[in-house]
Parts: structure tokens; sequence; C-alpha cells
């Protein structure tokens, strides 16, 4: 339950930031009290090991219960902390932005239109087979200060997602208007105008990149007739990657068209 300053400050962000309506709430991913129950049971019974050891002057008995009870107590006595840092940490979506509360019932706003990010999602393996996914996000506001994100709230493969759609929503139609109008635009180390885009200090036209790819983390774009790309960026160095994406993929399609 939220404490009546925290969400008195939230509503104040709300308005004052003119985010709308609320649309959802992703509570902070705690480890549920059974497992710390439990961790805390396993250091116990090792302590009890340890004792025994020394009562019957068991050396290996003792070695190995003061191995076990200091691994699980410093494990599970960091992860107890941690729970009760996280307690009331939340993300709030609205329907112009987002309020993140923090440690300490710190409230950092983001507004979709004018919120850059940096998106780095990660799936991970284990012997070739595939174990989890993580995930890492930086929203940073107009001023420059960066609110970091990863998976330490429920759902982050949906919240992840909606972040990223929220401002290519926001920010895709005034992108299409500044190039139409003739402007150029800069995700990254990959610059971009209505015929031209620009890489690795070189230009092509859109009339000649063939193929804008992602494939394990990075885009890569295909010129026509060249073995190599114009470029291979990670992803992760894109900013605001699904705008870059939606309206690099526009151009090269209207382009095509244009051959």
């Amino acid at each position: 339950m939220e404490a009546p300053d925290v969400s008195a400050r939230i509503n104040e962000a709300v308005q004052r930031a003119q985010l709308g309506a609320h649309r959802a709430t992703y509570p902070a991913a705690l480890m549920s009290p059974g497992r710390l129950k439990a961790g805390g049971v396993v250091a116990g019974v090792a302590v009890l090991v340890a004792l025994l050891g020394v009562a019957t002057g068991v050396i290996f008995l003792t070695i190995l219960g003061l191995i076990f009870a200091v691994v699980f107590g410093i494990r599970f006595g960091r992860l107890a902390l941690l729970n009760r840092q996280k307690e009331g940490q939340q993300l709030l979506f609205f329907d112009q932005g987002l309020v993140c509360v923090g440690v300490g019932g710190q409230v950092h706003v983001r507004r979709w239109d004018s919120t850059t990010v940096y998106q780095n999602t990660v799936r991970h393996y284990r012997n070739g087979v595939y174990v989890r996914t993580s995930y890492s996000y930086r929203l940073i506001d107009p001023s420059g200060q960066t609110l970091g994100l990863a998976g330490g709230f429920h759902r982050p493969e949906e919240w992840g997602q909606a972040i990223q759609q929220a401002v290519t929503d926001a920010q895709l139609p005034r992108a299409v208007a500044t190039i139409q109008g003739g402007g150029v635009l800069t995700f990254g180390d990959i610059s971009l105008n209505r015929d031209t885009v620009w890489a690795s200090g070189k230009s092509v036209p859109w009339t000649r990149i063939q193929e804008i790819k992602v494939k394990d983390g990075r885009v890569s774009l295909r010129v026509e007739g060249k073995w190599l790309a114009l470029t291979t960026t990670m992803v992760r160095s894109i900013p605001n990657f699904f705008v870059f994406y939606a309206l690099a993929e526009r151009l090269r399609v209207s382009a095509a068209g244009m051959r």
C-alpha cells in the first residue's frame, strides 16, 4: 500500500506533467517470503551442522557447515535487504507518459513525446538451451536526466514493449513531418533525410538500400550490389530504435517504389 505522501507526490507529478488517464501499474518484483524463509532455514541448519562438528570434533562437518551458513546467510540476507528496499517501488503507466516510484519513494516522470529511450534486450542461453531474457531500458528526459529500468518490475516483457510502442506512437508522426519538410534526423551514428542515409562516414541514397535487417541485437542496412552492409550497429546504441526503424523502413519502401 502506498504511503500517503508518496501517493500525493504521484498525483501532483501526474497533474504537473499532464499525463492523462491511468492505464497500468507494474509493482516491483520481490522474492517470495517463502523462498526467503527457506533460505533462512538452510542457513540455520548449516549453523547446527557446524556446531555439531565442533561438539564431536569432526572438522569436516564444522567446515562444511560454516561454508553453507556463510554462503546462504549472505545471499539470502542480501535478498531480504533488497526486498525491503524495493517495497513500494512501481511503474505507473498513463496516456501521455509514466511515473516510476523508485528507491526511498522518489518519483520520476517521463512523457512519451519527449523521452529518448535506449533498449537492451538479451536472450540468455546455457549449453545452447534458452534460459531467460533480461531487459534494460534507459529513459532520458530533455534535460539529460537518465532513468534506468531493468527487470526489477513484474512483467518486463510487457511494460518494455509498452514503453517502446507509446514512444513510437507519440514521436513517429513528428519525425515523419520533419523528414517530409526536408529535415535531417540522427539516431546514434545513423542520420537520414528523405533521400539519403548516412552511416560509417558514407552516404547512400534510399533507392540503393535493399534491406534493413535486425538480427542478434544488431541492425544492418544492406546496400544493393554490395557484400558488406553500409553499417552494422547495435540496437542498444540507437535512441528510440522503434521510431528509427519505422521511419527508415518507410523511406526504404517509398524509395523502392521509385526505382
